[in-house]
């Protein structure tokens, strides 16, 4: 089977430029989105997963407290980040914030983590190179608080001593955390911790590089990976017809670039300043959180096993009626062994919109839940 889950990110809907000084659209818009996430639960979604994003027009700089929002609106409904950006945090802060939140979605929650894009760090004046080692230190203390009570940590960020962590995390026998990918060696840091993994934003074949030194890693380690183990995020626009839903995709992609410009537009002088700001790529495809940091140890792999996210790869995108958007997600996800679909919609979609592609979701979703991924690796 494949399991559906709805990656959000709490845009503000429509194609106009959201003017994020109007606190009754941005009240509306919070209000909507929240509705809509908790409707995810009778429409058959596995779960959702929100983003965390600073300073960019971002609507969920902390996505765990959406966590909560929805969590006492729903009873099955498996909630996360995806991932929570951990040079962002305090690890002790970090690691407490998840354990509450183990309580309060009754062990429904899902824990992501990421390592966070480039021009959102320029902001705070982050060392690119200090941002990967930073997020491992924050990794093992996660790690470590899951298992210890108190929690000690020597690196070059953090120097904590028998810090305690409470409360105490629930015992889930079902749930490993998540770690966000794009790159062979992020595949084979998620093998070694146990984490499941979950890449967008670039080529299947691209994906079945990094996934193959996933299973290679967790080989090496004894385990078995199985679909389960694998997600892959994709934008997914669900339509009456695949002719109306192409022209409706045409234009929202559109109109999605247009407002990534204008956001990138008022924050362009100071990520020009610093050296960033948005790739040709991220502009074409309309995707904010198109880039990570990259791995230091990447730099030096051989081009063949090159894995960057390509932004304009033909598989990002996925629309059609609802057979033919199951029919495409099945081929995905079988090209890479994946049983996790995480979906995300093109932002610039109107409510009525939004309602009409969620409705048609509840006919994709039974299609997929027929699938056989097959647990062998892809061809």
């Amino acid at each position: 089977m494949i399991k559906v889950w709805n990656f959000d990110f709490n845009q503000v809907p429509g194609a106009a430029n959201p003017d994020y000084d109007d606190f009754n659209l941005v009240q509306r818009a919070y209000n909507h989105n929240i509705d809509l996430m908790v409707s995810m639960e009778r429409r058959g979604f596995e779960g959702i997963f929100f983003s965390e994003h600073h300073f960019i027009a971002s609507m969920s700089p902390c996505p765990n407290l959406l966590i909560a929002a929805v969590a006492p609106q729903t009873k099955t409904l498996k909630l996360g980040v995806m991932g929570n950006v951990l040079p962002f945090h305090q690890p002790w802060r970090i690691a407490e914030e998840l354990h509450m939140l183990d309580y309060l979605t009754e062990g429904r929650l899902e824990i992501g983590v990421a390592p966070g894009v480039p021009p959102e760090f320029i902001f705070l004046n982050f060392k690119m190179e200090d941002i990967r080692p930073m997020y491992k230190e924050i990794l093992d203390f996660i790690d470590m608080a899951a298992d210890h009570r108190d929690v000690t940590l020597k690196g070059k960020f953090f120097d904590l001593e028998a810090i305690p962590s409470m409360p105490r995390p629930r015992k889930e026998a079902r749930r490993r955390n998540w770690m966000t990918v794009y790159s062979e060696s992020s595949c084979r840091e998620a093998a070694r911790r146990n984490y499941k993994v979950c890449t967008g934003y670039q080529s299947c074949e691209s994906a079945a590089l990094a996934f193959d030194g996933y299973r290679e890693e967790a080989a090496n380690l004894g385990r078995d990976v199985g679909p389960d183990d694998i997600g892959l995020r994709r934008q997914v626009l669900v339509w009456d017809t695949d002719s109306e839903a192409e022209a409706v995709n045409t234009e929202m992609q559109a109109s999605a670039v247009a407002r990534l410009e204008d956001i990138f537009r008022a924050v362009g002088e100071r990520l020009a300043k610093a050296g960033g700001g948005p790739s040709e790529g991220v502009k074409q495809s309309g995707i904010i959180d198109a880039a990570v940091v990259p791995n230091a140890e990447d730099a030096n792999k051989p081009k063949s096993k090159s894995i960057a996210p390509s932004l304009v790869s033909a598989d990002e995108q996925i629309f059609g009626s609802p057979k033919t958007v199951a029919d495409k997600i099945i081929d995905q996800c079988r090209r890479i062994g994946a049983g996790n679909l995480m979906a995300y919609h093109v932002p610039t979609l109107s409510e009525a919109q939004l309602a009409h592609h969620y409705d048609l979701w509840e006919k994709v979703i039974p299609i997929l839940a027929k699938a056989d991924v097959f647990a062998k690796e892809p061809a």
